[in-house]
């Protein structure tokens, strides 16, 4: 499988509904709606939604994605995402240090990028209530750091694709880099 397959598999629009907000496309995603709606209200403002059925996942470490958009500062990495993936929506972890691109259902199957995972089917994705657009220094929760900006708007898997593709090689240089100088330092020691 090639990722030029997976982009042609999930170029099909994902469904949503004809009414309704953000907020309960997302939810239509769970064979329960009112139960995102209910672990919406907890503390934690987080429902675990299953993958596969209006969008995957694409998994991105934080130094892929700070290494690619070349910046550490928050507000510069999300407006960034926000250019490069069109306004596609993007979950970040803090704590995790992840970063989550959601994409049209089916690119999980035939995703082979490196640095970057594909999450789809029988996977949950821990997804925060729709108004949570800003980093929470005191709890770490997750938020968008791109909002959904309307039902059935993904993020675009050639986009997300090139991030993670030069994310990856970034991150190989400077592994090959580090340990091009641990082996001058051993050579310089001996």
């Amino acid at each position: 499988m090639t990722n030029s397959m997976a982009l042609r598999r999930a170029s099909r629009p994902s469904s949503a509904p004809s009414t309704g907000g953000v907020g309960p496309w997302l939810a239509s995603a769970h064979p329960h709606p009112a139960a995102v709606r209910e672990a919406w209200s907890t503390d934690a403002r987080l429902a675990l939604i299953p993958l596969g059925h209006l969008f995957d996942a694409v998994r991105l470490p934080a130094d892929v994605v700070h290494l690619t958009l070349a910046s550490h500062d928050q507000a510069v990495v999300e407006r960034r995402l926000a250019r490069h993936l069109r306004g596609g929506p993007v979950i970040h972890d803090p704590e995790g240090h992840r970063y989550y691109a959601l994409v049209p259902p089916g690119t999980a199957q035939d995703w082979t990028a490196p640095g970057a995972e594909c999450l789809g089917r029988d996977v949950y994705l821990g997804v925060p209530r729709p108004d949570l657009t800003e980093p929470d220094q005191v709890t770490r929760h997750s938020y968008w750091a791109v909002p959904v900006s309307r039902p059935g708007k993904l993020c675009r898997v050639r986009d997300v694709l090139v991030l993670a593709t030069v994310g990856g090689c970034l991150a190989d240089a400077d592994a090959d880099a580090d340990a091009d100088e641990d082996e001058d330092e051993d050579e310089a020691s001996a």
